[in-house]
């Protein structure tokens, strides 16, 4: 093995939980091998006088220390460490659940995914601020080489497990790679199950400046070329740790990430991020996965008529842009966002056309109704549409009762 080229899972890993903490498309975090100085095959020249960049204050970091050579079980051979450098990518261009550098990937999977992996999680864990975890779309990364592409989503929540709290996250990717070597420092086990899934644990911790942090991961690679990384993080010791190795490892063995297994038909779903529409924020409603369920079912058995919405509409998930719940498909009316949070405004329904962030496209028709509990559901089209038509929508039976 070429010591100069980092483990890819290693890489891997550390891309799903920077991806997850950080906001997604802004920067990925992965790891590298610091490069070889090239040889000197012209004359130096005079540099021109530029001003000095900011000082970026030295960082006290430490990790555990690796023992080489060693044995790791499960494993034939162990391959020595590599000494991680960190480097950054700046996407550019939206974030799609059709990105054509994830084919496998989708809407409809997402939602499929996300429900599965509230449904994983060990009973006497709950989630802290109301934000149900949702694996988000696969942003577009520019000037990055195609072999080097992140075709990766992930979902993130913080968890609260009696007096201990921290973070869990599921990264999913389908790769051609084959399973990884064993490397020093990067797993503590390895298993072979008899399908011929392998799982790789670990559990470490690293310190910045004196902070200790605790990780922990499973790592599941599957014959069909998906990779599966369930991990979870908290401050302080081992045992602030909210969940167990055996519980991120039923996470990731999960069937429902296998990345060949496609959603069936008429699966409900989104085609990008979605954002609340303006005015929705403020609601008091916990949208815990129980309401939120109820919501999705009452939507969809919505009459949509000549809307068409494709995916098909009930895939409400929480947003990263407001306090409500919303979903964002296409349809006969160009993007179509459903939002449920509070009542919008007669007053703000009378402005000019609302720009949706994060995708900048204007509302050509908006409709905000009243249901029985108080919660407001919002339909915005892009192109003008039938008021009379969102309106049916809104007011379908299971919904306006909500």
């Amino acid at each position: 093995m070429d010591e100069k080229t980092p483990p890819r899972h290693d890489t891997l890993m550390s891309t799903f939980v920077v991806v997850s903490i950080v906001a997604v498309g802004i920067v990925v975090a992965g790891v590298t091998t610091p490069p070889e100085e090239p040889e000197l095959t012209v004359q130096p020249v005079t540099p021109v006088e530029t001003t000095a960049p900011p000082v970026v204050p030295d960082v006290d970091l430490v990790t555990p220390d690796v023992e080489y050579p060693t044995t790791i079980p499960g494993c034939d051979t162990v391959d020595p460490p590599v000494d991680a450098r960190y480097f950054s990518v700046v996407s550019g261009g939206e974030s799609s659940y059709d990105n054509p550098a994830a084919p496998w990937f989708s809407g409809p999977k997402a939602h499929l995914m996300s429900k599965a992996l509230l449904k994983a999680l060990p009973a006497d864990l709950s989630i802290g601020q109301s934000r149900l975890p949702y694996f988000e779309p696969i942003p577009v990364y520019e000037n990055v080489p195609e072999e080097e592409q992140f075709d990766t989503t992930s979902a993130l929540l913080d968890v609260v497990q009696g007096d201990r709290s921290g973070y869990i996250g599921v990264g999913v990717s389908r790769r051609t790679e084959g399973i990884p070597p064993c490397v020093a420092g990067a797993l503590d086990k390895r298993e072979s199950l008899s399908d011929g899934t392998v799982v790789d644990t670990r559990d470490t911790w690293q310190e910045v400046d004196g902070a200790r942090t605790s990780m922990r991961s499973a790592s599941v690679y599957r014959t069909d070329g998906s990779w599966i990384h369930a991990y979870a993080s908290a401050p302080g010791t081992e045992d602030a740790l909210p969940i167990s190795i055996d519980s991120l490892v039923r996470i990731a063995t999960d069937p429902a990430f296998v990345t060949s297994t496609p959603a069936p038909p008429g699966t409900p779903g989104n085609i990008s991020e979605c954002t609340s529409y303006p005015g929705t924020d403020g609601v008091a409603t916990d949208f815990t996965a129980p309401v939120v369920d109820s919501l999705n079912a009452a939507l969809g058995r919505a009459d949509t008529g000549a809307l068409a919405p494709v995916p098909p509409l009930g895939a409400l998930h929480s947003s990263p842009y407001g306090d409500g719940v919303c979903q964002v498909v296409n349809s006969a009316a160009g993007r179509l966002t459903v939002t449920v949070g509070s009542p919008v405004r007669p007053e703000l329904l009378q402005e000019e056309p609302q720009v949706l962030s994060p995708i900048p496209i204007e509302t050509g028709t908006v409709v905000s109704i009243t249901t029985a509990s108080g919660l407001g559901i919002t339909l915005a089209t892009e192109n003008p549409w039938d008021t009379a038509e969102l309106e049916r929508i809104a007011r379908t039976p299971e919904l306006i009762s909500q």
